[in-house]
């Protein structure tokens, strides 16, 4: 280790960072309790791995399944567990058994005892245990994908919130329409009605304290928005509606101008606002997707058309990271947001964050997210970003580019400074 990186190793990781992306329980007690730690470690991020090595839909659930003995479900697990252990969501989860539980790693072994330990610390304090104590974080961002009608509670000594409007852009059913009618004590019959719901979910979202909208679309389709006329998507919206109550099925092409249409007008809301808009792009967890449905460039039209609009691009859009690159060069209203990419691939963040600090504006650099569901994952997460951020630093100070104090002022814009001024907490 070189002299510059071992300083600036141990400066990044005394900082009290921000993390712009966590989808964990807005409160510590509704965490799962009926659990053990294979049923939560399996549950996001390095399941997608476990599968990509082979093991099946049928074995994954099982694996999770806390009826069938403990050793019984590592034994299905561990042949795919040693394919994937190094990968960045491998990496995770040993690091947490580190350095919260105290054990070298998760193995055969180890398993039993680590488990006994997971289940001791499921008590009131964990959380500040990880995020606090062990993590230096001072707030998350966090998205409860399950919030409706714009209830942001959650418990602020950890979180901020951001909000979400899919079920507007994109209603899959007539159970969507009518969960809103529910909610918001009024009847839907026709696209005015359905703006006037989504304007009063915006409107309320922000005023509980939302700090950005979040969009996760490119999960279902691409991210090219075209301009619809409004009849056009009053068309879609009836079209849809009558299929539904007809039990007819539809396709997604069915409702494209009326989700166009949506997404400009929450497009507009928020540039009126100059909100904070989150959308993922890049690679798309799971068990398979249209990857092209997520590249950044898709968005090049709402970059153009909303400049008001802060346009926060998660997961450096890898592997489209490139793409990303020049975009956030040409926009004002483009950042960067590295959420899970020092995880999903630690060399090619550390390698375009080595690229970015020579090619952007250093203010569009957001460093952390660690985009977990449960909060042992947080740890192991910031822990490989704080020394890959530190690495692609470290290397600008060893070229002579820039020296050691301005190489500390740079980490704290990343990890702090960036996200605070664009989120305004």
């Amino acid at each position: 280790m070189s002299r510059s990186l071992d300083i600036i190793i141990h400066y990044v990781m005394g900082l009290r960072i921000i993390d712009t992306h966590e989808h964990l329980p807005v409160f510590e007690k509704l965490c799962e309790q009926n659990t053990d730690i294979l049923r939560e470690y399996l549950l996001h991020s390095f399941i997608s791995d476990l599968r990509s090595a082979g093991m099946s839909d049928k074995s994954a659930e099982q694996a999770r399944d806390i009826s069938i003995p403990l050793l019984k479900r590592w034994d299905m697990v561990e042949p795919f567990w040693e394919q994937v252990r190094y990968t960045g969501y491998g990496q995770v989860l040993d690091l947490a058994a580190r350095d919260i539980y105290g054990f070298p790693r998760i193995d055969r072994d180890t398993i039993e005892p680590l488990n006994s330990a997971f289940m001791a610390a499921r008590k009131p304090g964990h959380f500040k245990h990880v995020l606090k104590d062990l993590s230096k974080i001072d707030i998350s961002i966090n998205d409860n994908i399950h919030s409706t009608g714009g209830s942001l509670d959650c418990d602020k000594t950890f979180f901020r919130s951001v909000f979400r409007l899919e079920r507007f852009l994109f209603p899959e059913n007539l159970n969507d329409i009518k969960s809103v009618e529910e909610e918001m004590g009024i009847r839907i019959q026709s696209l005015s009605d359905w703006i006037d719901a989504c304007e009063e979910v915006f409107n309320t979202s922000i005023k509980n304290g939302a700090v950005a909208l979040k969009l996760g679309l490119a999960y279902s389709r691409p991210l090219r928005f075209d301009r619809p006329r409004r009849a056009e998507a009053s068309h879609d919206f009836n079209f849809l509606r009558d299929a539904w109550k007809k039990k007819k099925s539809v396709q997604i092409q069915d409702g494209r101008k009326l989700q166009d249409f949506m997404m400009h007008h929450v497009m507009s809301l928020a540039n009126r606002r100059g909100l904070v808009c989150q959308f993922h792009t890049g690679h798309l967890e799971g068990a398979g997707a249209m990857l092209g449905y997520s590249d950044p460039l898709l968005l090049n039209n709402l970059f153009l058309e909303y400049p008001d609009v802060k346009f926060d691009i998660f997961h450096i859009g890898w592997p489209f990271q490139n793409h990303l690159s020049s975009l956030a060069k040409m926009f004002r209203n483009v950042f960067v947001d590295m959420c899970t990419a020092h995880i999903i691939s630690p060399i090619a963040a550390y390698t375009i964050l080595c690229e970015w600090l020579e090619s952007m504006p250093l203010n569009k650099i957001c460093a952390f997210g660690g985009d977990y569901v449960f909060v042992d994952g947080v740890y192991g997460s910031q822990l490989i970003t704080r020394r890959n951020v530190a690495r692609a630093i470290a290397s600008k100070v060893d070229t002579g580019l820039i020296n050691i104090e301005r190489a500390k002022e740079i980490a704290e814009m990343l990890f702090i400074k960036n996200p605070k001024l664009l989120f305004g907490i």
